[in-house]
């Protein structure tokens, strides 16, 4: 069995690896997704995460700042660095975010956050 401090340095290493990986800061050099409105859809676009363990992003939406409809770890899956967003109720502003997720169903902390008001 390894020792408690072991264990603590072992996982902090993994944290370290994930950060890396899939860092908050790295999913858009920008600071945030963009957000263009059309035909009542939301499209999302942001710089791709270049790291090497990245394998897809989860969008989060909602009608508060950083308030979601979808639960952490269940936002909408996108494999490319682009989604759009359907059936918004009008007459609303809708805030955006992005993670980005690696091989091991790891994901990130949000990006910073864009919105938009659908008339």
């Amino acid at each position: 069995m390894l020792p408690m401090s072991r264990v603590v340095r072992l996982l902090l290493l993994v944290a370290v690896a994930l950060v890396a990986s899939c860092g908050r800061s790295a999913v858009t050099s920008s600071g945030a997704p963009s957000a263009v409105l059309s035909n009542g859809a939301v499209r999302l676009q942001w710089n791709p995460v270049t790291g090497q363990n990245v394998t897809g992003y989860r969008v989060y939406y909602g009608t508060g700042s950083r308030s979601y409809l979808q639960p952490w770890g269940q936002g909408l899956d996108s494999s490319a660095s682009s989604f759009t967003v359907t059936g918004l109720a009008g007459s609303r502003r809708y805030f955006f975010a992005v993670t980005a997720t690696n091989a091991q169903g790891r994901e990130s902390g949000f990006s910073d956050e864009v919105f938009l008001d659908i008339p």
